[in-house]
């Protein structure tokens, strides 16, 4: 009888662990490849200056919360949105975009890889034009199509972590530097910050994909220039 009892009780705390995140209505769900995913919300400190709204990710049946990002921070009370973000499924990627006032788009990319860790790639490069010489300083600097958000989109599409940064936990920053032609090609890419494994030759690989971009202007006239573009990888511990 005590046998049959203690295996009963293991049974049902197990059954619980694992329905906890699951005991409400997932606010959102999506699908990759095979595998369901859930969304629910949650609120920070009701006692804080600001109201504060979070996305928790899961996976259906795993109570490992997999991924937490800001839906919005709230002034209350002014009313004034600190920072708002949203998210969208691509291609087997959820797409993470963090806005906040007076600063560029951050956009995280979460691959979920083996289905429980999240892979996030963070491309969010402050584009550093570095010009022609002084004399001959540039009068428009030249522009990936549709700007630097669709920069990160694209580098957030086509790169891909190498499986043996991820493998060693390898997070940082690779810097690449490059010459965008007077056609608006990519040309003498060349890392001049390197991570290693991998990392490196994955940015030059990428790079070397983009479309061409608006080159640079002078007097009228496209003309060569410089950027250099800094790109991060990191995993999630």
């Amino acid at each position: 009888m005590m046998i049959k009892l203690s295996l009963t009780l293991a049974i049902f705390l197990g059954i619980t662990t694992l329905s906890f995140a699951q005991d409400r209505t997932p606010d959102f769900t999506f699908k990759l490849e095979n595998m369901t995913y859930f969304v629910n919300l949650s609120k920070g400190s009701t006692k804080a200056e600001y109201d504060t709204v979070f996305y928790n990710f899961y996976r259906y049946g795993k109570p490992e919360l997999l991924a937490k990002e800001i839906k919005h921070i709230v002034n209350r009370n002014t009313g004034d949105t600190i920072k708002s973000g949203s998210y969208r499924v691509v291609n087997n990627r959820v797409f993470f975009d963090r806005n906040e006032k007076n600063e560029a788009t951050i956009l995280k990319v979460y691959s979920f890889q083996d289905a429980l860790k999240p892979a996030p790639i963070e491309p969010t490069p402050p584009y550093h034009n570095y010009g022609q010489p002084k004399q001959d300083q540039v009068e428009t600097v030249a522009e990936f199509p549709g700007g630097i958000n669709k920069a990160r989109q694209f580098i957030a599409n086509n790169l891909k972590y190498p499986k043996k940064a991820v493998e060693h936990g390898v997070n940082g920053i690779v810097q690449a530097k490059f010459t965008i032609e007077v056609d608006g090609s990519l040309t003498n890419i060349d890392i001049v910050k390197k991570l290693g494994y991998g990392c490196d030759e994955e940015v030059i690989r990428v790079l070397k994909s983009m479309p061409k971009w608006k080159p640079a202007t002078l007097k009228g006239k496209s003309v060569k220039s410089y950027f250099t573009m800094p790109i991060s990888f990191k995993t999630t511990e």
